[in-house]
């Protein structure tokens, strides 16, 4: 049976946070406010794009539409892009007690995206946080394909239809100690979690949507910005990542290609 492997990134403002009361997100406060900032995440895209081209496999990026507008993202193109909102709405304001204007914020991020790159053909929700009513815009935008949602801990990792699209689920596992493990790197970035946790999560999967952030490749929560020593350990631990479970027969794909 073929195993795939989607390596998907959401190419988001840095270290991203909800802004009660707003619906565009921020970033975390490093001294000057919690206005967005997107350097961390332009110099994360060029670490990512220089590694996957070294690995020789394509990722799928879900771009935000003011990330693709503030940022040189030149070096995405030729990559699968999908749409990630405009401003990292909360779509459902569930975070910010505000929902946005769905369409509105879609299709403008939609635009922003294909602008600058190329129309997405995939969407990811900010937060993971998506319905059917959200569905429904993403279809309207000729999008069929989401990874929105994530399984349940242990469920079927393979993709399923739902609202009229393709979706590509985010797997929750549990680890040898027991503990829960979703396929996001960004516990290993943080430092709580090592390359062997997500191959051995895999093992048992046909198919797998490993995810992680631009800006998370140079900047963590707790720690900030990071130093050339630290971006490099955390690139070479993401390839451990990719070169281990590519070892155990998968094939890397893109979504919504």
């Amino acid at each position: 049976m073929r195993r795939r492997l989607y390596f998907t990134v959401d190419a988001d403002r840095d270290a991203n946070i909800p802004i009660p009361g707003s619906v565009a997100a921020g970033s975390i406060d490093r001294g000057s406010g919690t206005a967005p900032r997107f350097s961390s995440s332009e110099r994360g895209m060029a670490v990512l794009a220089d590694l996957l081209d070294d690995i020789g496999i394509r990722g799928t990026f879900f771009v935000e539409g003011r990330t693709a507008e503030m940022t040189d993202c030149s070096v995405l193109s030729g990559l699968c892009i999908g749409l990630h909102g405009y401003d990292h709405e909360d779509l459902l304001g569930r975070e910010t007690g505000i929902v946005p204007d769905v369409e509105d914020v879609l299709r403008k991020g939609f635009e922003a995206v294909s602008d600058r790159l190329s129309a997405p053909t995939c969407f990811r929700a900010p937060y993971m946080s998506a319905d059917d009513r959200v569905l429904d815009v993403v279809r309207s935008l000729g999008i069929r394909d989401d990874s929105s949602f994530y399984t349940e801990v242990g469920g079927p990792s393979e993709a399923y239809g739902i609202g009229g699209v393709t979706e590509h689920p985010v797997p929750k596992a549990r680890d040898r100690n027991g503990r829960v493990i979703a396929a996001y790197l960004w516990p290993m970035h943080e430092g709580r979690r090592a390359p062997e946790d997500y191959i051995s999560m895999a093992e048992g999967m046909d198919e797998l949507v490993l995810a992680t952030h631009t800006w998370h490749m140079v900047e963590t929560r707790e720690g900030g910005v990071m130093d050339d020593a630290w971006v490099s350990g955390n690139s070479d631990r993401v390839r451990q990542v990719l070169e281990g479970i590519l070892d155990l027969g998968f094939e890397a794909c893109a979504i919504g290609r």
